[in-house]
């Protein structure tokens, strides 16, 4: 099966016993356990940089990650002339169910026990470049600017689909919560927050989500940390929170106990848990379907846009009792 790659797996110190597909690449079965392999488009500091973390992670305690395999040449990936291919640890285990509040509520601690491990990572001159945090206003203001650009663009339309007029209908609703989150942001500590981060150094993975969290004999793993960063932990807490909620039709109990389970274990201040309350206040979805929506090919998914943009509407009301409960009970 992969008799192509022979020669490039041959530049990594493992004998291969067994081989077969699965998450997009290859499962190795080797005599250092069970590897993945893959092609990957990340630049090499990248790659680096998740290594360094790992690492880091690893020697702190936090030991339940897929760690990078070093080549022959202690490199963390190898580079042909075109192609660059990494190899980490894998291990057989399904991903944890985001509609199942033992498993978010043990997810939520295990974030937690990441970032705690994490603190006063090296960063050095190499790596500042992955630095994010202090980036969000910019960010937020850019996602608004385009939510004006996709109005304008609609409206110059001479048909308009499904999609566009309940897009019209409810931009004012979704662009005005927009702007009120950004400026809340703007005002808040969060600049002040990612200066004392930027000095003791906290690493967000960047994709926390159930994809990226895999239970084996009741043992949490986190891996694939190709978007990890520099940033605030409430970053990663954030968005782990906003997909259970979409799951869970923003159910009160269960957000509640999330942000309490990461809580117990990594105590956020009272500056930290406005700004995430701000995050969770700025309609991320609404950008992120509209922006894929207008910069894809219509003909792929149209269809499923308009079913994500319905229901993202009709959960409003569900999103704004969370974040009243939220204020009263955590605030």
């Amino acid at each position: 099966m992969l008799e192509e790659y022979q020669s490039i797996i041959e530049q990594f110190d493992i004998a291969v016993k067994n081989t077969y597909k699965g998450r997009g690449a290859y499962i190795l079965e080797t005599d250092q356990g069970l590897k993945l392999f893959k092609e990957v488009k990340l630049h090499p500091d990248k790659i680096k940089f998740m290594y360094d973390i790992e690492e880091h992670l690893n020697h702190n305690g936090f030991n339940n990650v897929d760690r990078l395999s070093l080549t022959k040449e202690k490199k963390p990936y190898y580079h042909d002339d075109e192609n660059k291919y990494i190899m980490k640890n894998w291990i057989k285990g399904r991903e944890v169910y985001f509609d199942d509040e033992d498993e978010i509520v043990v997810s939520a601690k295990n974030l937690a026990k990441l970032h705690k491990k994490s603190k006063n990572f090296r960063v050095g001159a190499k790596y500042r470049t992955f630095i994010r945090a202090g980036e969000l206003e910019n960010k937020l203001a850019k996602h608004n600017r385009e939510l004006s650009r996709i109005r304008n663009k609609i409206r110059k339309l001479k048909r308009w689909s499904d999609f566009d007029i309940m897009f019209l209908s409810h931009y004012d609703y979704f662009k005005e919560k927009a702007e009120r989150a950004l400026d809340y942001l703007i005002h808040s500590k969060y600049q002040q927050l990612s200066d004392i981060n930027n000095k003791k150094v906290a690493i967000t993975h960047g994709q926390y989500i159930h994809h990226n969290i895999l239970i084996h004999n009741d043992t949490l793993f986190t891996v694939n940390f190709e978007y990890c960063s520099i940033d605030l932990p409430i970053i990663d807490l954030y968005r782990m929170t906003r997909k259970v909620l979409e799951k869970n039709n923003w159910h009160v109990n269960i957000g509640l106990k999330l942000i309490e389970a990461y809580n117990s274990i990594y105590p956020l201040s009272k500056d930290e848990l406005e700004v995430f309350f701000y995050l969770l206040c700025y309609p991320e979805k609404f950008w992120k379907i509209s922006n894929y929506y207008f910069n894809q090919n219509k003909a792929w998914k149209p269809k499923q846009s308009v079913i994500k943009l319905k229901k993202l509407i009709e959960q409003r009301g569900k999103k704004q009792e969370f974040l009243f409960a939220y204020k009263k009970c955590i605030l």
